[in-house]
């Protein structure tokens, strides 16, 4: 039943893909082709719900490819866009020995030629005052090709190969990452592709490629060098998967990450126009503006250095991203985003680069942008009645206001379609307590736990003190586990003797108020694709310095995900599991955990729960203190991003517990 239902979906996609290209171009039929690309999204969603669970991979990739295929063999007759014209005149002048970076289609040196065999081609071209703008790994592509055959159709077909060459390359990396395979069809059967790469042919799809092979040599560790090359060649189809060079580059394959720079060569027939190879780039970055979002703001904002500005906003996003989201192919993906949400032109096609990640990341918001590009075929009807490009202003906030309100409900709850992996219902808790001299607080801790009904059992992982730790911890019913010193060492060995579903960290100075046990539970019920979290914290005694470091803890927590030791982290134990194991380290424990634990699920933030002991806090130095927290932080997660495992954990220990520096 299940197949058929799905079959059944198919064959109206596929009606609604056939009866797009019946009424192409974009802009022609306004009404009924939006209202068909739109369906077109919907079914596709329809179709990733409704995939028959019981296919093998094999059997699911070979559908999903063959679906794929069938619908680009549909959009050959698509009209192509006016930008291929000028895909096959700067193919055909570089065979004639003509610089196209030098000479615009317009220039009269080129006269004789445009009036030509080629004139047809001529007199479509887009913007033919300005000289070539495409990266040279493109216009070599595009020599090649009209050297076999300067025809439109021709250079349909070849751009339909490296479309399908890119569901190949996303098949590959699904199967290697264990991702669901009906993922596939957010690229596949996606109609924003169809229209904007199979039918009009637009260039990006060549960058894609080349980037997604490269992510998948690189990610895999296969053959990183020649990934590495095929990161170049990305760069040098179109320069906006340069930004993606430092989320890949680390310690360890620096050095291969060198034949990023084999492409060059590629600059090489074109020197001779010097700087004109990005004069006409810089006047499109800079003189141009339509679909824009962020920029729009940014250019009311700051006027005549909204170019400063934007480049600002950016380096900002990318070093949030740099840091905070480690998992490199994540950090990709987010950083892409944040490009293509801050380019004064967006262009729906750009969006072509962004589609491959959702097939690992359905974000909600991006798919509804994929489809709300609808609200710009108004203005490509405007230009197809009367030949006025002119861009409908009002329609923008139709396309961009849900865009963003999903983007921040993403960021309160989960905003993906698909999840990866879920997980059972959770039993009993497991609290896990690492000690070292902490009589004077270990029993109010433990006096606090008692009589929660979530609760399986208490482990007290002490890490050799020379006080009455353990004996307190196991009069009042806590199982102590001997450790060595080092609270990431304790913990890690305090998990060997835990049986509980869930396990909670809680710090010696730490008490949690009741309920947030079993909401824990509730939560994690509810939501089985979330692997643990943290809790919303609060200094005792509380005064203004201590609310504003609870408060930058919490939102900390709340945005990225990424906890501290003292704010009650939870996770499930089959996901531990999954993450790697807990980090066996002296400190920094707690980060390392939050960002295992992000790369296989998702993690929530209940909002308050824990009071903690502000004695860390209490006395002269709040400044040092403070900043010391923060210093530590960032260098750990620098040095991870570098070198993937900051390798002198024993700096941190000392560094934080010196006499000098004591919190």
């Amino acid at each position: 039943m299940q197949i058929y239902r799905f079959a059944l979906i198919c064959a109206a996609w596929l009606s609604g893909m056939i009866a797009l290209v019946v009424l192409a171009p974009v802009g022609r039929h306004l009404y009924s082709f939006s209202a068909l690309f739109c369906l077109g999204h919907i079914l596709m969603l329809l179709m990733v719900r409704h995939f028959p669970v019981g296919l093998t991979p094999r059997q699911a990739f070979a559908a999903i490819l063959a679906l794929g295929i069938i619908a680009r063999i549909i959009f050959l007759p698509f009209p192509v866009a006016n930008d291929v014209y000028r895909y096959v005149w700067e193919g055909y002048i570089q065979n004639l020995g003509i610089n196209p970076y030098q000479y615009a289609p317009l220039s009269p040196e080129l006269a004789e030629f445009a009036q030509g065999e080629l004139n047809p081609i001529w007199q479509q071209i887009n913007h033919p005052e300005y000289s070539a703008i495409y990266p040279p790994a493109a216009l070599l592509l595009f020599r090649l090709l009209a050297w076999m055959n300067p025809n439109p159709d021709f250079f349909k077909v070849a751009m339909i190969g490296f479309d399908i060459g890119v569901m190949i390359v996303l098949l590959l990396i699904v199967n290697r990452g264990g991702y669901r395979p009906c993922g596939l069809l957010f690229y596949a059967a996606n109609p924003l592709v169809l229209v904007f790469v199979s039918g009009e042919v637009h260039l990006d799809v060549l960058q894609t490629f080349f980037l997604m092979l490269a992510l998948y040599l690189i990610l895999s560790d296969r053959y990183p060098v020649v990934g590495f090359m095929f990161l170049g060649l990305a760069v040098l189809s179109k320069y906006f998967a340069l930004i993606t060079v430092p989320f890949l580059v680390n310690s360890g394959n620096w050095k291969k990450s060198l034949a990023i720079l084999l492409p060059l060569i590629l600059f090489i027939p074109y020197m001779d126009a010097g700087s004109a190879i990005f004069q006409s780039l810089g006047a499109f970055g800079t003189g141009f503006h339509y679909n824009d979002s962020l920029t729009v703001l940014i250019r009311y904002l700051f006027g005549d250095w909204h170019v400063v500005a934007t480049t600002g906003l950016l380096a900002f996003c990318f070093f949030w991203v740099y840091l905070l989201v480690q998992n490199s192919f994540r950090s990709v993906y987010m950083a892409l985003a944040c490009t293509l949400l801050c380019l004064p032109t967006l262009h729906p096609w750009y969006l072509v680069l962004i589609v491959p990640f959702l097939v690992f990341f359905p974000s909600r918001a991006w798919l509804y942008l994929l489809a709300a590009t609808v609200f710009t075929f108004p203005a490509m009807a405007i230009d197809i009645n009367i030949g006025v490009f002119q861009e409908i202003h009002g329609l923008k906030l139709f396309e961009y206001l849900p865009f963003y309100g999903m983007l921040l409900y993403g960021v309160f709850r989960n905003g993906l379609v698909l999840r990866k992996d879920t997980y059972a219902t959770p039993g009993g808790i497991s609290v896990l307590i690492p000690t070292l001299n902490e009589a004077d607080r270990v029993e109010r801790c433990l006096a606090s736990l008692t009589g929660r009904t979530a609760l399986k059992e208490i482990i007290v992982a002490d890490g050799g003190s020379t006080d009455n730790t353990p004996v307190i911890a196991a009069g009042l019913g806590a199982r102590v586990v001997k450790s060595q010193k080092g609270r990431g060492l304790q913990i890690k060995k305090g998990l060997k003797a835990a049986s509980g579903d869930v396990i909670v960290i809680l710090h010696a100075d730490c008490v949690v108020k009741k309920g947030v046990f079993q909401e824990m539970i509730n939560q994690l019920t509810r939501q089985p694709d979330v692997v643990g979290g943290a809790v919303g914290m609060q200094f005792e005694p509380s005064n203004a310095k201590t609310a504003l470091i609870a408060a930058l803890n919490n939102l900390r927590t709340f945005l990225t995900g990424i906890a501290f030791g003292d704010q009650a982290q939870f996770f499930r134990a089959e996901a531990l599991e999954a993450a790697g194991g807990f980090p066996e380290t002296m400190l920094m424990e707690d980060i390392e955990l939050a960002l295992r634990l992000k790369d296989v699920g998702r993690l929530i933030f209940l909002r308050a729960g824990v009071s903690v002991s502000g004695r860390r806090w209490q006395g002269n130095g709040f400044s040092g203190k403070l900043i010391t927290v923060l210093y530590l932080f960032t260098r750990y997660l620098i040095e991870r991003r570098i070198y993937r495992s900051p390798s002198s954990n024993q700096y941190y220990y000392n560094y934080y517990y010196s006499e000098k520096r004591t919190l």
